[in-house]
């Protein structure tokens, strides 16, 4: 699959605005997303890695081979990625509102269920998330490049990992918010980095610290506009010129509050070195 995509900077002071200039021009309330993305790079040479459906066969089902082709390639850094919320985060209560925030429930009526503010971490669902570095020389004014993603176990995702031939490097969440606009997602978000302590992390935190302790990378506070669109065959280049023109139609939409273009080629290299 390839991905095209468009970006552009927004101001914290004009998120709000522009929030309501995407409600209008998809005619949806934004999708509020929080996700943990764990970055593990590849330490092995490729073509180590086998992945296979059961002890006596080699078939293997579509997303098993992504998987195998994804683990078999160059030494790329590659995301692992899982949906979170802010019920999830230590104080859960003391969170910053966002769009779409509802009035808590009680779940005391379930003995079994983790506290409010105790996160789940041996349920937490995963996906593989890879991208390529964007491709060079194109004459398209998009960024484009080979993705990829597949369902991983749940819970604790570092022994499979390390089997694999990963190791765990770091941690971040991803706030943000979500409209679908025909075939293209539009994706408002940045980045937020877990509070600093003398502890020094290893492996990926089994529990979640207090959401508004959360300190956003960008110190001006500033979000991404992302909008991209997946084509299932790159190699078409009449469906990739027609995602290319519907971006570029978004962009038209869009110019009177945002800029969006393509983005450095190499900001975005996915390339273990």
């Amino acid at each position: 699959m390839h991905e095209l995509l468009l970006f552009a900077s927004v101001p914290v002071h004009q998120r709000h605005e522009l929030l309501q200039q995407l409600a209008g021009l998809t005619a949806m309330q934004p999708r509020h997303c929080l996700e943990r993305r764990l970055i593990f790079k590849a330490y092995r040479k490729p073509g180590l890695v086998t992945v296979r459906t059961g002890a006596s066969q080699d078939l293997q089902s579509a997303e098993l081979q992504r998987l195998n082709k994804m683990l078999n390639g160059g030494m790329y850094y590659t995301q692992v990625v899982g949906s979170v919320s802010e019920m999830d985060f230590g104080g859960a209560g003391a969170a910053p509102p966002g769009p779409d925030d509802t009035a808590m429930t009680d779940t005391n009526d379930d003995a079994n269920a983790p506290p409010a503010d105790q996160y789940d971490y041996a349920h937490q669902p995963w996906r593989l998330e890879f991208r390529d570095i964007p491709e060079a020389g194109t004459r398209s004014a998009v960024t484009a490049r080979v993705m990829s993603s597949a369902a991983l176990p749940r819970g604790d995702i570092v022994p499979p990992m390390n089997a694999w031939g990963y190791s765990f490097v770091t941690e971040y969440v991803v706030e943000g918010d979500v409209f679908i606009h025909n075939d293209i997602v539009i994706f408002l978000h940045r980045v937020l980095h877990y509070p600093t302590t003398d502890q020094e992390y290893r492996e990926p935190r089994r529990q979640l610290p207090v959401f508004k302790d959360m300190a956003p990378l960008e110190k001006s506070g500033s979000y991404v506009l992302q909008a991209s669109i997946t084509v299932q065959d790159g190699s078409n280049q009449e469906t990739m010129k027609t995602a290319s023109q519907h971006l570029f139609g978004l962009r038209e939409q869009l110019k009177s509050a945002v800029r969006l273009e393509q983005a450095d080629r190499l900001s975005l290299d996915t390339r273990a070195k």
